[in-house]
């Protein structure tokens, strides 16, 4: 009877699988539906703190692992026309701080133009027709409400985002012009 017994012992320890082959490629599945769900979050909250500009020239978000030395992972946002890159990325403070005021922390932002949705052909005329032009001065009322909304800053913020909000006011003068 004990000879049974160790028989079946060593053949139990010997066809034993082990738990890589019991859980097979469930972790990477697991780990691989966490990347596509934190680009999920981060796509409904961009959606979610920008308006209606961003949502309608954006055309996906990408996250990144963190690079070398940062603590928090890179955001890459994909828009469909060059003018739109330029805006976006003067922007680019701003945009961090909306993303981080709805509780999702990146330790940057990237903006690149999304392959594959090509614009027609009067429109990327009319696109890169506005993006040649010069952008027109803030009146000295624009000027002044800028520095009004960005004396609350931090210091190490201010000047960044004042000529972020500069810019992005000056692109769109010309866009409604």
């Amino acid at each position: 009877m004990s000879d049974e017994i160790e028989r079946e012992i060593r053949r139990r320890e010997h066809a034993g699988r082990s738990l890589e082959s019991l859980l097979g490629g469930e972790v990477e599945r697991i780990d691989s539906q966490g990347a596509r769900r934190g680009a999920a979050q981060a796509w409904a909250v961009w959606n979610a703190v920008n308006g209606d500009v961003e949502r309608a020239h954006t055309t996906g978000v990408h996250v990144g692992d963190p690079r070398r030395g940062a603590r928090y992972p890179e955001l890459t946002v994909y828009v469909d026309s060059n003018a739109y890159l330029t805006d976006f990325s003067a922007n680019r403070e701003i945009y961090l701080a909306r993303m981080e005021t709805a509780g999702l922390r990146f330790s940057s932002i990237a903006f690149r133009r999304a392959k594959g949705r090509a614009t027609g052909g009067t429109a990327s005329s009319r696109v890169a027709s506005v993006a040649r032009a010069p952008l027109p001065e803030l009146t000295p009322d624009e000027e002044r409400r800028v520095s009004e909304l960005c004396s609350t800053l931090p210091e190490s913020l201010r000047e960044s985002v004042s000529r972020a909000m500069r810019a992005s006011l000056r692109a769109q003068k010309r866009e409604h012009s």
